[in-house]
């Protein structure tokens, strides 16, 4: 039951059938039919989780069959849970924010395509976030990714007008006598100063992504550690297959990954998987 998403409620013989959304996007049909589903089998509501699934309550154990075949015409299926990879959350990036960085929905079915329901130790949660204002958590996942731009300073073009240094939320911009200094060690990519400037003197020299591991939160929260900042999408990508296979390798069944690199020290892991 699990496997196909259905989760057992307290109650005997009812069920939450959990459904496989990726980044939170569901198409105007499939709301139809998740409202449809839930009047004719469950109690006439949606539960939103917040891993942005969608479960509708309230399922006979006899009507498990006509549930899943509705869904599945609807292009709906069950979701994830055990010891797999979860449904990557993510929020709208650039496709739609005016502070995203990355196109979060692609990237979250790109990954979604590869690793969705497929062995883990124990669950394995990814969220993409479009920007360093950090809305969907990434620091508090297993795998937590993150658009950056890294700004560059035009002298020619700048008037010195000071907009970029007000807008900076890490105050690593400052300007004395016509010269403007960037603090690597304060920047955090956020790329406001690149859009404040109306004169082109700042520009995004290098974009990617951050990336964070083992971060979790429940019963034992664990913070992350951040593996590697302005990553290429080719580095993203083998970052995370040698994420799970090192995870597979040395993770001990019903081990969370923040665990495992406790265990095995977050130096070895980052050997691995750089």
């Amino acid at each position: 039951m699990k496997d196909n998403g259905f989760l057992p409620q307290r109650q005997d013989e009812k069920f939450s059938m959990r459904t496989h959304l990726v980044g939170g996007c569901v198409e105007a049909n499939q709301l139809r039919a998740l409202a449809d589903a839930a009047e004719k089998y469950g109690k006439g509501h949606v539960h939103i989780t917040s891993r942005q699934g969608a479960e509708i309550p309230f399922v006979d154990l006899d009507d498990v069959e006509n549930i899943s075949e509705d869904m599945k015409n609807a292009g709906l299926f069950g979701g994830a849970s055990g010891q797999k990879v979860r449904g990557v959350v993510s929020c709208q990036g650039n496709t739609v924010c005016n502070h995203g960085l990355i196109n979060c929905p692609e990237l979250a079915a790109s990954i979604d395509e590869l690793y969705f329901g497929t062995y883990a130790p124990k669950k394995f949660k990814i969220a993409i976030t479009g920007c360093p204002a950090s809305c969907m958590k990434p620091q508090e996942n297993d795998f937590g990714i993150m658009g950056v731009v890294r700004p560059e300073w035009i002298q020619n073009n700048c008037v010195a007008c000071g907009l970029c240094e007000k807008v900076c939320k890490t105050d690593a911009i400052t300007i004395d006598n016509g010269q403007l200094d960037i603090d690597s060690n304060s920047c955090i990519f956020c790329g406001e100063c690149i859009t404040s400037c109306k004169k082109d003197a700042i520009y995004g020299a290098e974009s990617g992504y951050t990336i964070f591991v083992g971060g979790k939160v429940g019963r034992f929260p664990r913070s992350c550690d951040k593996l590697i900042e302005l990553a290429d999408e080719q580095q993203l990508f083998s970052i995370l297959e040698k994420t799970l296979a090192y995870y597979r390798k040395y993770g001990h069944k019903g081990e969370r990954f923040g665990d495992l690199l406790d265990r095995r020290g977050f130096d070895d892991y980052k050997d691995a998987a750089l």
